[in-house]
Parts: C-alpha cells; sequence; structure tokens
C-alpha cells in the first residue's frame, strides 16, 4: 500500500487548490527556456501573462522532475518561458504540471507532516538484522522503529541452504561449505573462513564455514553463482536471499545478473552486522547466463562475510521459515532487553512501527493509500499553511487563521488514521 510522489504531489496540489493541471507540449522541447502546448489555450488560458508567477514541474526524460517559476506567458501560442537555466533538449512531447505555490515547497509540507502524523501513520517495520549471540539478552532497537513502538518479538529458525529443495543453485557452493570454487568473484578475493569453538567464531553464520571477502580499493566487486539451466527461467521472477556481515554500510547489495547486463540489486547493508539482503527481479527472456550473488559498490577496501545464499524461481519473496513469539522482552532506553536466552542459531525479527518514507523524486514512496492519503494531505495542508500565520500582515490574519483552522478540523476528525499493530509482550 504505496503511493509515489508523481501520484501524491498533484494530489495534494489538487486538495488545496494549488494545483492548476496538467498538460503536454506541442512543440517538443528544446535547448532554451520555452514550453509551448496548445492544450492551455484549449483550457482556457488565452490572455498574455496570466500565468506569470507560477510553477511549472516537467515529467520528462532529460527534464524530469525540473521545477522552475514561469517568468512570462504569451497566450496566443501557449508559450510558457521559465526562470533559470536553460532546459536541456527533449526527443518528444512531455506532460508537465502547473502550479500556484512552489513544489518543491508542497514536497517539504508533505515530508515535514510525515513525522507529525507519526503513530497515526506509520509504516510497519519487520526488522531481521539481529542474530542472537551466547549469553546476549540486550539488542539494539532497530533505528527505523520509532522509540517506544517495537510491538512484538520472534525468534525464527533458519532455511539451510545446501538442502532446502526449492533452491535454484542448491547443488552449488551456496552455503560456503565446499571449495567455493562455483564463485565468481572480480574486484576482491573470497577465501573459505573456518568455524572455531572456545571461541565460537561469530562470523560463520551456519554449517563449519563462510565466505571472507576482501574487497580492493577503489574496485567494483561482484561474486556470483550461475545458475544451471538458465533460459529455464525465462519470464519468471526470481528472489534471492543472503546473510552478509559487515561494519560497513551502504555498499552491499544482493543481486541478479542476467546475460551479462546490468545488475539488479535490492537494499543496501546497513553495517549492523549480519543481515539477510534480498533482491527480487522479473528476468524476461534469457539468452545465456542467469547470475545471483552479491555486489559491492566502489570505495575504501573493506572485509566483509556471507553465507547461506538461497535463490526461488517463481515467488515473489524470499522464503522465510515462521518463528515464535518472544514474550519476556522491553524497550530500555535504545535497546531492546530479553529475559531469556536466545539459540545462537536462530534469528530475531522485531517489529514495529516506524515513520512514512520520505520522497524527493517522483518515483519516491510512502507507505499511505486511500484514506489514509487524505490524512496525510490534511496534515500537509496544516504545515503549509502554518507558514501564513507567521508571516502574514494582520490584516490578513483572520484568512489565514480560518484556513489553517479548515485542515486542522479535518485532521481531528480522525479519518484514515491506521491502527497500530497489537502488542505481545508477557508482564514482568
Amino acid at each position: 500500500m504505496t503511493t509515489t510522489l508523481n501520484v501524491m504531489l498533484p494530489g495534494f496540489g489538487r486538495y488545496i487548490g494549488a494545483h492548476i493541471g496538467t498538460f503536454s507540449t506541442t512543440t517538443t522541447i528544446a535547448a532554451d527556456n520555452s514550453v509551448v502546448s496548445t492544450d492551455l489555450r484549449d483550457a482556457g488560458f488565452t490572455d498574455d501573462d496570466v500565468l506569470n508567477d507560477t510553477f511549472i514541474r516537467i515529467k520528462g526524460t532529460q527534464n524530469d522532475g525540473t521545477i522552475r517559476r514561469i517568468s512570462d506567458f504569451t497566450g496566443s501560442s501557449g508559450t510558457l518561458t521559465v526562470a533559470g537555466t536553460v532546459l536541456a533538449a527533449e526527443a518528444a512531447s512531455v506532460d508537465f504540471e502547473l502550479y500556484r505555490y512552489d513544489p518543491n515547497q508542497l514536497i517539504d509540507a508533505l515530508n515535514d507532516a510525515r513525522e507529525v502524523a507519526f503513530p497515526s501513520l506509520h509504516q510497519v517495520v519487520i526488522d531481521r538484522k539481529h542474530t542472537p549471540a551466547d549469553d546476549q539478552f540486550r539488542y539494539a532497537r532497530p533505528s527505523s522503529i520509532r522509540p517506544k513502538y517495537v510491538r512484538q518479538v520472534w525468534i525464527e529458525p533458519r532455511l539451510a541452504a545446501a538442502t532446502w529443495g526449492n533452491n535454484i543453485v542448491g547443488d552449488l557452493d551456496c552455503d560456503f561449505e565446499g571449495a567455493l570454487t562455483d564463485w565468481t568473484t572480480t574486484g576482491g578475493t573470497l577465501t573459505a573462513e573456518a568455524e572455531t569453538t572456545s571461541p565460537d567464531n561469530y562470523m560463520v553464520y551456519a554449517g563449519q564455514q563462510s565466505g571472507k571477502y576482501v574487497v580492493t580499493v577503489s574496485s567494483a566487486f561482484s561474486s556470483y553463482l550461475s545458475a544451471a539451466s538458465p533460459t529455464a527461467y525465462d519470464g519468471e521472477e526470481i528472489s534471492v536471499g543472503i546473510w552478509v556481515y559487515s561494519k560497513t554500510a551502504s555498499r552491499i547489495t544482493a543481486a541478479i545478473l542476467v546475460d551479462s547486463g546490468t545488475a539488479t540489486t535490492g537494499t543496501a547493508h546497513s553495517g549492523s552486522g549480519w543481515e539477510r539482503l534480498t533482491v527480487s527481479a522479473n528476468i524476461g527472456d534469457v539468452a545465456t547466463s542467469l547470475e545471483v550473488g552479491v555486489t559491492v559498490s566502489s570505495g575504501a577496501a573493506f572485509v566483509f562475510y556471507a553465507d547461506e545464499l538461497i535463490a526461488v524461481a517463481g515467488p515473489s519473496e524470499v522464503p522465510q521459515p515462521r518463528g515464535q513469539r518472544v514474550g519476556l522482552w522491553r524497550e530500555e532506553g535504545a535497546n531492546i532487553v530479553l529475559r531469556e536466552r536466545l539459540p545462537n542459531d536462530r534469528n530475531l525479527a522485531i517489529v514495529g512501527c516506524g515513520l512514512l518514507s520520505s520522497v524527493s523524486d517522483g518515483t519516491d514512496t510512502m507507505e499511505v493509500d486511500g484514506e489514509q492519503l487524505r490524512r496525510l494531505y490534511a496534515l500537509s495542508a496544516v504545515e503549509f499553511f502554518q507558514g501564513d500565520i507567521d508571516q502574514l500582515a494582520d490584516t490578513d490574519m483572520n484568512a489565514a487563521q480560518r484556513r489553517w483552522r479548515h485542515y486542522q478540523n479535518r485532521v481531528d476528525e480522525g479519518q484514515g488514521a491506521m491502527t497500530l499493530p497489537a502488542i505481545y509482550r508477557v508482564p514482568a
């Protein structure tokens, strides 16, 4: 249940009367400051300068998301002149939106409102970044979950990559227990990391080995397993999950590579230890190869560890076994404190509530739709028009306060508020 900024922005604009309309260019945008559309004349904008000081947001290829003030309008030709540097030339007709207010300010209001909206508007977070260790009872609350809004804690078993029947690379070194010769690695090295006892080697996630990766400085890195009979997966969705240990954030991603093209990657590792990285892609036609594994963006040299890769064809999510709820826990500052020892061959799943995602690019999404979206618009309007009260002269104050109160009343009605996930915790 998400909505893109490309949908939210004109929707919010219409909600507060700021969206003038969406139009198409009738003369292809050139490398200048002109946007021509006879749609404007058809909509009744025939007088010169009637659209001066409004704002345009272009939804093109070269100018996608570009926002400019309209400095001049020629009604006879439907020509808008935009302020600022010249636009990039487009290859075909594009759509554009016109607003009475600067769309950048409207986007800021949407992002500000998501903070004010919490917890009546929220996203449910299921965080699986923690792996229990012997005699460890204190775990950091995931940063994506707001303080005091952890709702449930689960302990989940692990799937054995090599023996799980639907793993399409299950006959290869997906569990890192063999000689690791099945992996093709560039930009660094892969060696086996052996399990030890007394002390236990925490870098081995499961079994007797994991993979130790040393990434070369400033090199783009990849390590892949190649699926047998790749053309058998034409047109299917492939989902990959791999456990990775790293203390370096924002560099490592799970990846799917078809026919040596451009890799499809998932969300980057947060640098918090063992995390299961995932990625899914509809791979389309496969001519020669289907590879699954990890990629690393270029930067400083560092070391990370990996274990237990599972790739499935067909399901849209990586398989995840059902766990059991943990009852004896509490939040304490920035931590979750457990009152029972957990087995170290399991994983924690922490369920809680976090802020809606922020948006800036047109394809960015917030986790709202339907009635929740209307509530977000009302909260955004309150944030947006609050600025008028602080800035307008006394003669305009009554009108500004009435406008602000109108939207605050919509918020107070409570329509669209979300229900929090049930909390499960045994009283101490």
